[in-house]
């Protein structure tokens, strides 16, 4: 059995070798070489030769090849030739005739034309050999070149690639330096691009692979070559399209192979934006403390990636948020501001409520101006004025000659009578008590006292007082003798009460009237 798979491995070899010969042969017998070498013409002349090529034109007694200059003269028994003949071959020699190259041909024979022996070569070789098609695709090439021949020119292409798939599909192990080979390869037979695009962009996702078991591996060797061949990844797209992105990253060789020139050019760029957030991301600090700073270099290199840069800029809020008892005060203000831009009321309400709540837990006992400072963040930030109340009579405790803290409490519409301070319902009554309204407006009411008489009027002209059932009564006399302005009827029913205004008496009126008045009313 061994010796008979080894006779059919001979076998096979003889007759792969066999068939490259004879396309080798043909091309050495092809007009394109023929005239490839004609420098050396004059030195064969008289040695016998055979040719083949495309006819140009012919007659009865001679033809020309297509692209060779020389004429080719009938010396021989030549069959007669028709329309049907479109290549020959002719066997004979170079001569020389009146000072001018000619090369008589002594016999001729009707060929297949280019596409028809494309064909019958194609159907002979082993097309699991990638070298079999290269050397077919080799001939074609050749001959449409020198011929200018678009459709031999397809069948070169056709063959180019089957032997490049061929020699893909044979790679037992795919390592990206097998794919970038054959991707050069398959651009220097100028096959579609679509096809070395797809060679190199396995190959770059396989470095990626590699790259991804490494530890700290650095990626920007591998950027470096995907902006190689792909230059075009640096332009941002318009606009992230998150489903596509995810469908390719999952499954990027066979994403990539299946699609059109445009969307290839959208995948290599997200393969190559996620290589810059990966190198990105390597900064990124626990808790998404320098979030912001990741944010700004996505927005810079990533720009179309919106949502990474919203991602990581919540990630720093919400760090800074939750270490509020750290920051400074500035940092507070612009954290809550930061909230506020993004539609987050509540966010920002709760950043300066917690920052004022930790500030207040941490006060020091006696600390006064520490109060007054807390207390003015508390009206002008989180408008708490009940709280800041408190605050601010604390402090007014510890230190009542704070002169910010009185400031403060006048704000909140409190007001010290002597040694306490009255909140704003009580100073809307004090200040509407008649008789302080009285004193505000400089006039004497039922109701004053002395002090509050002479406050308003000054002491009085003459005084006079009398007893009656135990009641105490003062007349103050405000004018001379004879000649009073007003007088003013105090009492007092008990000696430890202060006298009290009980009447009002605007008048002119005789002395006898004045003591008339200081009677105690019945």
């Amino acid at each position: 059995m061994n010796k008979q798979n080894r006779h059919c491995k001979w076998l096979f070899s003889l007759m792969a070798l066999v068939l490259c010969q004879n396309v080798v042969s043909a091309a050495d017998r092809s007009i394109q070489h023929f005239v490839s070498e004609r420098e050396q013409w004059k030195r064969l002349i008289g040695v016998p030769q055979t040719l083949e090529g495309r006819l140009s034109t012919f007659s009865s007694k001679s033809l020309r090849f297509r692209n060779c200059p020389i004429p080719f003269h009938f010396v021989g028994n030549i069959p007669k030739l028709d329309s049907s003949f479109k290549n020959v071959e002719v066997t004979g020699e170079l001569a020389r005739e009146n000072g001018r190259l000619l090369f008589n041909v002594k016999s001729l024979k009707k060929l297949p034309s280019d596409i028809e022996h494309f064909v019958i070569e194609e159907t002979k070789i082993d097309r699991s050999k990638p070298r079999e098609w290269y050397a077919l695709a080799d001939w074609a090439k050749q001959r449409a070149t020198f011929y200018d021949d678009k459709e031999l020119t397809q069948k070169a292409l056709s063959a180019y690639k089957m032997g490049i798939n061929t020699e893909y599909r044979q790679l037992l192990v795919k390592q990206p330096e097998a794919l970038l080979k054959l991707a050069d390869r398959a651009q220097q037979y100028q096959l579609d691009p679509l096809l070395y695009d797809t060679f190199r962009h396995e190959a770059l996702v396989l470095e990626r692979q590699n790259l991804s078991k490494q530890k700290d591996s650095d990626l920007k060797p591998l950027l470096t070559s995907i902006l190689k061949y792909f230059p075009t990844v640096k332009t941002p797209q318009k606009k992230d399209v998150p489903k596509e992105r995810n469908q390719y990253l999952k499954n990027q060789v066979e994403v990539f192979q299946q699609a059109d020139q445009q969307t290839r050019l959208r995948l290599i760029r997200w393969f190559y934006s996620q290589l810059i957030l990966e190198g990105i991301l390597k900064n990124l600090e626990a808790g998404g403390s320098n979030g912001f700073e990741i944010s700004d270099q996505i927005a810079k290199k990533l720009p179309e990636r919106t949502d990474l840069v919203t991602q990581y800029q919540n990630e720093q809020l919400e760090f800074d948020f939750n270490r509020i008892d750290e920051l400074p005060r500035q940092y507070v203000l612009d954290l809550s501001e930061e909230f506020l831009r993004r539609k987050n009321k509540v966010k920002a309400e709760q950043t300066l409520t917690n920052w004022i709540d930790f500030r207040r837990k941490k006060l020091d006992v006696s600390d006064a101006d520490g109060r007054v400072r807390l207390a003015r963040d508390m009206i002008d930030l989180t408008n708490d004025k009940a709280g800041a109340t408190k605050v601010l009579l604390e402090a007014w405790e510890l230190n009542p000659k704070s002169s910010e803290a009185a400031n403060l409490l006048g704000r909140l519409g409190f007001m010290l009578q002597g040694k306490k301070w009255l909140n704003p319902k009580e100073v809307m009554e004090f200040r509407n008590d008649p008789i302080r309204k009285a004193i505000r407006n400089g006039t004497v009411t039922i109701g004053m006292n002395r002090n509050q008489i002479k406050k308003v009027l000054g002491a009085p002209n003459q005084i006079s007082r009398s007893i009656s059932g135990g009641e105490i009564n003062e007349l103050w006399i405000y004018g001379e003798t004879g000649n009073q302005d007003l007088i003013i009827a105090l009492a007092r029913k008990k000696r430890a009460q202060e006298f009290k205004v009980i009447r009002i008496k605007n008048a002119r009126v005789p002395q006898e009237s004045i003591k008339e008045a200081a009677k105690p009313a019945e």
